[in-house]
C-alpha cells in the first residue's frame, strides 16, 4: 500500500538487494548498487536512464571512496538524470527532521473566515495524526453552522505531508466514494476514498478516528484556493475534490508534485525517496510533474471564491 510522502519503508540495503537489519555493514560499493537498483525498479521514470552506463559511471566513480555518505553524489546524479524534482536522498540529520520523534512538524487545520477551512501541512506520529484530525473536526463544527453560501477550503500554503489526515478532516466535505488513485507503470491503479468519515487507500483504513461531522447542507458547493505553494500531498487533498460538479478552484496554479513517494531508510539513516506513482482524480485524469492550474485565475483568490459561491444559491 502506497502512503503518499508519508510512508516510510524501513529496510537496510546491502549489494543490489535488500537484507534484513543485523548483517554486516554494507561497503559503499554495495551502499550505492542499493541505492541504484531502488531508484532502477521502482521509480516512474526509470526509462530516462540508460543503466547499465548509469551504474558503469558510478561504480568508477565511487572507487577510492571510503564513506557511505561519499556515495551521495553518485545516487544524487541518478536522481538528476531521472529528471523528477520529487525523487531526493536526503542526508541521515535531514531524514532525521523530517520523520522525527516529535510533533513539532505538524500545523494544526484551522477554521477560516469566509465560512472556510484552512488545509494545513502535516508530517508527524500517529500522536500528533490524532490531534491534527481532532483540530480538523473541531474547526468544521466551529464553521458548519455559519457555512450558509458553502465553504472556502484554502490550500494555499500546504506544501504537504501525510495526506490521509487532510482527507479525513474534509470527509465531510468531499462526501463517500472515491475520491482519486494512486497510478503508475506496471502497477493495478489504487482508489483513495471516503467512508463513513474516513480516509481509505484500498480497503484499508488510513486514520485512526474517523469525521464525526455530519453537515446540515449535505454535498454543499466548495471553493479551493490554490497557490505554487500548494505541493505533494497539499496537491493530492486538491485532486480528490477535481472532478466534483459543486467545486471550483482559485488562485494560482499548484507546485507540480502531485506524486506519491516511497522513503526507503538507508543503513547510515539516510533517506531515499523515490517517486513510484501518479496522482489520479475521481474522473482517471492523471496528474504529475506539470503544475495544476484552477479554474479561475485569481489575484484575489478569496474574494473570487465569495462571488463563485454566492453565484451557486442558497446565500442569505
Amino acid at each position: 500500500m502506497r502512503r503518499a510522502l508519508a510512508a516510510v519503508v524501513v529496510l537496510v540495503l546491502l549489494g543490489a538487494g535488500l537484507v534484513a537489519a543485523g548483517s554486516s555493514a554494507p561497503t559503499p560499493r554495495t551502499y550505492l548498487l542499493g541505492a541504484l537498483n531502488l531508484l532502477r525498479t521502482r521509480s516512474i521514470d526509470r526509462d530516462r536512464v540508460d543503466w547499465p552506463r548509469a551504474e558503469a559511471e558510478a561504480l568508477r566513480a565511487v572507487e577510492g571512496v571510503s564513506t557511505l555518505s561519499g556515495t551521495y553524489p553518485m545516487i544524487q546524479a541518478v536522481i538528476a538524470e531521472l529528471g523528477n524534482p520529487h525523487t531526493s536522498l536526503l542526508s541521515p540529520a535531514a531524514s532525521e527532521g523530517a520523520f522525527g520523534g516529535d510533533d513539532r512538524g505538524a500545523v494544526e487545520p484551522r477554521g477560516g473566515r469566509h465560512r472556510g477551512a484552512e488545509g494545513s501541512r502535516f508530517r508527524c506520529r500517529p500522536g500528533g495524526e490524532r490531534r491534527y484530525v481532532a483540530a480538523g473536526v473541531a474547526a468544521l463544527q466551529a464553521v458548519e453552522a455559519r457555512a450558509s453560501c458553502g465553504w472556502i477550503v484554502d490550500l494555499r500554503g500546504n506544501s504537504g505531508g501525510n495526506m490521509w489526515p487532510m482527507l479525513t478532516v474534509l470527509a465531510p466535505l468531499l462526501g463517500d466514494g472515491v475520491a482519486g488513485s494512486f497510478v503508475g507503470p506496471g502497477l493495478a491503479p489504487e482508489a483513495w476514498s471516503i467512508r463513513g468519515g474516513r480516509a481509505w487507500a484500498g480497503e484499508h483504513p488510513e486514520t485512526a478516528e474517523a469525521n464525526p461531522v455530519r453537515l446540515t447542507r449535505p454535498e454543499p458547493p466548495v471553493a479551493v484556493l490554490t497557490s505554487p505553494r500548494t505541493a505533494s500531498s497539499g496537491e493530492a487533498t486538491l485532486v480528490a475534490f477535481r472532478g466534483l460538479g459543486r467545486v471550483a478552484t482559485f488562485g494560482g496554479p499548484t507546485a507540480g508534485f502531485a506524486t506519491s513517494n516511497e522513503a526507503f531508510a538507508l543503513a547510515d539513516g539516510a533517506q531515499l525517496r523515490v517517486t513510484t506513482t501518479f496522482d489520479a482524480d475521481r474522473a482517471g485524469r492523471i496528474y504529475g510533474v506539470e503544475p495544476i492550474a484552477p479554474d479561475f485565475p485569481a489575484a484575489d483568490p478569496e474574494a473570487a471564491a465569495g462571488r463563485w459561491l454566492r453565484t451557486r444559491g442558497g446565500c442569505a
